[in-house]
């Protein structure tokens, strides 16, 4: 895409400056469309990740500032080829085109006053001439008033407007070294006020038209030197400000900031080492802390943010291996005691499956022998029971029978004692309390 707009700039109108005005030839009338770009459209192709975008906006805004300057210098060359060939009114068009895109143009502005002035003139030459000698002579009277700033801008809008006039460009050149005379001289001003950025900007100036002039260059180290220094100085000023109200992320990154601007700063680098090892040492303490309340990941993240600060890397690798040794045996207990419990569970359903089963067993005989109640063989006699006793029997074996399936062996060998003693030859009874016995016993 890039490719493509420049080879569109490129087919604009070159500038005729170089022919004569009698040999120039009349340039084509354009539309809007040919000069002008539609800058919203200019870009570098699709980004499709997020980052990629944040990463090259910057990239994007100084090519397009680029593009639109090569535009706009091309479209001012066509709007001089009007002004020099008298179309004053499509000059005054461009020029108007060029501001509403960038007001602060000089040169359009310029080239706007001149075609306003000169519009409708019965004799536009004479006009023009009249317009650059009042213009070369205002120029004069600035630079005899000691104003050489405005009086260079006034005669380099004189040579702008008339390239070949030879009085104008030699007083151009002579107001340009006095204008570097001026810049320099409104640096040591603003120097001596130890106004250090408005020195530079002065020095700066002075150096562009005087790219090699060692004075200029000696002035500008030394007070690059000197504005680094001061600003170093604030920033540990309030580096030491944060240091003694405890915030000490805010001194660590305002001493960072010192070392920057001066990285052989001793007190800074000193204070920083101290920094340094308070912010570490509250990581590490806010780690143990974590760590002793068994919250090892929190522990382990707060080493780890203790490791920009450090200078004993190895210490809060230890720290933070044993955390997570600790978090593997704790695992491994957790796994084990899961585990066990399981098995304890298993087994007790196994047993408790079994008692029933034996309590469905002993019901089954009871109800086949009627209940277990009867007539038994006693000493070689038989006892009989009265149907009172019977009954009553029954009904404690019941009940034992209740107790014995909910694992109540207590009450359930209470039961039974009576039913013995009121029926003696019940056997389901006898039964019953002899298992009791085993399995309180311990077997099986």
């Amino acid at each position: 895409m890039k490719n493509l707009i420049l080879a569109s700039l490129f087919t604009l109108a070159l500038p005729a400056a170089s022919l004569g005005a009698e040999n120039r030839p009349k340039p084509k009338v354009r539309s809007e469309e040919s000069l002008f770009l539609d800058m919203h459209k200019i870009g570098l192709g699709s980004l499709s990740e997020l980052e990629e975008k944040k990463k090259f906006i910057e990239t994007i805004r100084l090519e397009k500032e680029k593009i639109q300057a090569k535009m706009l210098s091309n479209v001012y060359e066509n709007a001089f080829d009007y002004y020099r060939q008298g179309n004053y009114e499509e000059a005054r068009g461009l020029a108007l085109k060029i501001l509403s895109i960038d007001p602060s143009n000089e040169d359009a502005g310029m080239l706007l006053e001149a075609s306003d002035q000169l519009k409708g003139a019965l004799r536009p030459s004479m006009s023009e001439k009249v317009m650059l000698e009042d213009r070369f002579k205002s120029a004069l009277s600035l630079y005899n008033d000691g104003r050489v700033l405005d009086a260079h801008k006034k005669m380099e809008e004189v040579v702008k407007l008339s390239p070949n006039n030879i009085k104008a460009k030699y007083w151009l050149a002579k107001m340009k070294e006095d204008l570097k005379d001026y810049y320099f001289h409104k640096g040591e001003e603003s120097y001596a006020k130890r106004d250090l950025k408005g020195a530079l900007d002065n020095f700066y100036n002075a150096l562009l038209i005087r790219p090699k002039d060692t004075g200029i260059l000696e002035y500008i180290t030394k007070v690059e030197d000197e504005l680094r220094q001061e600003t170093a100085n604030e920033k540990l000023k309030a580096a030491l400000e944060s240091y003694a109200q405890g915030r000490l992320n805010d001194a660590y990154l305002g001493l960072r900031g010192v070392l920057e601007i001066q990285p052989g700063d001793s007190k800074a680098n000193k204070l920083l080492s101290e920094v340094k090892a308070e912010i570490e040492q509250k990581y590490i303490e806010r780690g143990k802390r974590s760590y002793g309340e068994r919250r090892y990941t929190e522990a382990i993240a707060e080493w780890n943010g203790a490791k920009p600060y450090t200078a004993n890397l190895a210490y809060l690798d230890k720290l933070i291996s044993r955390a997570k040794e600790q978090m593997r045996v704790e695992s491994d207990e957790r796994k084990r005691r899961s585990e066990e419990s399981a098995r304890k569970a298993k087994e007790e359903e196994e047993r408790r499956q079994k008692e029933e089963a034996e309590a469905a067993e002993l019901a089954k005989k009871a109800k086949q022998t009627g209940t277990g109640l009867g007539e038994g063989p006693i000493g070689g006699k038989t006892n009989v029971v009265s149907e009172e006793n019977r009954l009553a029997a029954q009904s404690h074996y019941i009940e034992g029978l209740k107790y014995f399936q909910n694992s109540n062996y207590e009450k359930a060998r209470d039961e039974w004692t009576i039913v013995r003693q009121l029926d003696p030859g019940n056997t389901d009874a006898d039964a019953g309390l002899k298992r009791i016995e085993q399995i309180l016993a311990g077997g099986q």
